[in-house]
């Protein structure tokens, strides 16, 4: 055997293994390839599901926020109303529109303070209750005990409840005051 022969059954044998190599790496190529795709199949397929889940939980979120803030609007202007019509009574009274406050008033007052009591210790903050409070206390003795109406002071209450009810609203852009001359 000489030199020629050897390099002729290196070369043969190398050939043959090596036609073999590239269709075992062309194989293995392809089915990393089909093996990636199902893992990754099965990747989005569980983040789909966790993604549908929690899409779920944020509209529930989102909905009992809506309908808490909801809730507070309506309580709100309840209260609202209701420190109104008080005003629109004690305004008769004093100019003199009306001897006294009239009973339906009145009755109204008592019910409704403590419907809207109850209602904003349900859907609001202790600082909007606190200052609720403050405003009723100041009525009641104006109600029952014919005690003066101060309008500054009333004003100044009413303001203080709006905000403290915008603040809970999450109205940000700035407090109201009365900025009128009467």
């Amino acid at each position: 055997m000489n030199i020629d022969d050897f390099i002729n059954i290196i070369t043969s044998t190398y050939t043959s293994l090596g036609g073999a190599a590239v269709v075992l790496v062309a194989l293995s190529a392809w089915l990393g390839k089909v093996w990636a795709a199902r893992i990754l199949q099965k990747e989005i397929s569980k983040h789909s599901e966790n993604i549908a889940k929690l899409q779920v939980e944020l509209d529930s979120l989102k909905q009992k926020d809506i309908t808490r803030h909801n809730d507070k609007l309506a309580t709100y202007r309840t209260a609202i109303n209701l420190i109104c019509e008080l005003l629109s009574e004690f305004e008769s009274v004093a100019l003199e529109k009306k001897s006294s406050i009239s009973s339906e008033v009145e009755e109204n007052f008592s019910i409704n303070r403590n419907i809207i009591y109850g209602n904003i210790s349900l859907v609001s903050s202790q600082n909007v209750m606190n200052k609720y409070n403050d405003i009723i206390d100041y009525f009641i003795p104006i109600m029952y005990e014919g005690k003066p109406l101060l309008w500054e002071d009333m004003r100044g209450k009413v303001d203080i409840l709006l905000n403290e009810m915008r603040t809970d609203l999450g109205i940000t852009d700035g407090t109201v005051i009365y900025q009128g001359v009467r």
